[in-house]
């Protein structure tokens, strides 16, 4: 049997949410590689994770953001290594 059916390329599943709410700015941190203050800064309108929530003092990013970036890096990632831009 398998020990991970899923069938993603190592390093590249991305956890579950802790809540149901979507991840904390902690966790879409160190998802994506980026300080927890970028995060943050990425949440008001007109920027990439402007759809996250905020309940009391938390703010909860939803996962189609965070995987939506990811696949933006892959693109650029793409772009780089065949040495084009990303459209």
């Amino acid at each position: 049997m398998q020990e991970h059916p899923t069938g993603l390329p190592a390093g590249r599943a991305m956890p579950a949410p802790k809540n149901a709410m979507g991840y904390t700015v902690a966790e879409a941190a160190k998802i994506l590689g980026k300080h927890p203050n970028t995060i943050y800064a990425w949440t008001r309108p007109g920027y990439p994770l402007a759809d996250a929530r905020q309940i009391g003092s938390t703010f909860y990013i939803p996962r189609r953001a965070v995987r939506a970036l990811l696949d933006l890096d892959d693109m650029a990632e793409l772009a780089t290594a065949n040495g084009g831009e990303v459209a």
